[in-house]
């Protein structure tokens, strides 16, 4: 091999300019600033490893606890567009179902806005976390995630699953089979006595679910003394039973995100319970 000739019009540039490609392959690239209006999604975003990338975060964003030292920005269906636009997002995760004219504002503006389809059960969740991962740059981490979530699922579900009501909240609130808290239910082992309804959440009344008696009965929202004082309440099957479970994390069971997966597996449990 011959000596290269320092003079050589070609190399010279190269040689030159190598301290300077040295100095910049070692300087960290540039953070990438994101925004999520919505606790799901920066629940994913931590759990793929960029949670040092949120500059904002939704006012309901409260898991992990680092999340509640990010910038508020409103919530999903109220957000403020100064705000955000001040911290000079490169990406705005949103729910395409809240406030579209929010995301069009933002996008008029300049800002990328990525907006998410409502999630209607555990695979779309799982969806959504592939989503925010690609956009992120991060699909080999989301893909570890997806294992990990899926990894928590009951094995096997029964032949003949309980009949389940779901009170997410006080005055009747509960789900129906449009919402992903009629999956989670199904994926516990469980079925829920509204799944039939095409939609997502409603006000179902007492007499409803009288008359349908579930079997067991889960409480996201007050307590069981005050449950069974409702009128005929002891009549059902599951005050029979003893399946009036209040043990489940209200904000973890009511959030399409990563800890859903681990309470499905404690509701699984519970469901379970001979007792």
């Amino acid at each position: 091999m011959g000596r290269i000739n320092l003079k050589d019009n070609k190399i010279a540039p190269v040689l030159a300019a190598l301290p300077f490609l040295i100095i910049a392959a070692a300087l960290p690239l540039q953070a990438r600033r994101v925004v999520s209006l919505m606790p799901s999604y920066t629940e994913i975003i931590f759990e793929l490893g960029a949670g040092k990338d949120l500059v904002g975060v939704s006012n309901f964003c409260n898991w992990p606890p680092a999340a509640a030292k990010i910038e508020k920005t409103g919530d999903y269906l109220r957000p403020n567009i100064e705000k955000i636009y001040s911290l000079k997002p490169d990406i705005v995760f949103a729910g395409a179902w809240a406030d579209s004219s929010s995301s069009k504002q933002l996008s008029s503006l300049g800002v990328k806005v990525v907006s998410l389809p409502e999630e209607k059960s555990a695979d779309e969740i799982l969806g959504a976390v592939r989503l925010i991962a690609a956009e992120l740059g991060v699909k080999r981490a989301g893909e570890n995630l997806i294992k990990r979530l899926s990894a928590l699922m009951p094995e096997k579900l029964p032949e003949k699953p309980l009949k389940v009501y779901l009170e997410a909240d006080s005055g009747g609130w509960t789900a129906g089979g449009r919402s992903f808290l009629s999956d989670a239910v199904r994926l516990a082992g469980g079925r829920n006595i509204f799944g039939g309804e095409k939609r997502g959440y409603f006000q179902a009344s007492w007499e409803e679910v009288l008359l349908l008696d579930p079997e067991a009965v889960i409480l996201l929202s007050g307590t069981k003394e005050e449950f069974l004082a409702r009128p005929m309440a002891k009549d059902l099957a599951a005050v029979k039973a003893g399946r009036i479970i209040t043990g489940l994390n209200r904000d973890a069971f009511s959030r399409p995100g990563p800890r859903l997966f681990s309470e499905i597996r404690k509701l699984a449990a519970y469901l379970d319970d001979k007792k």
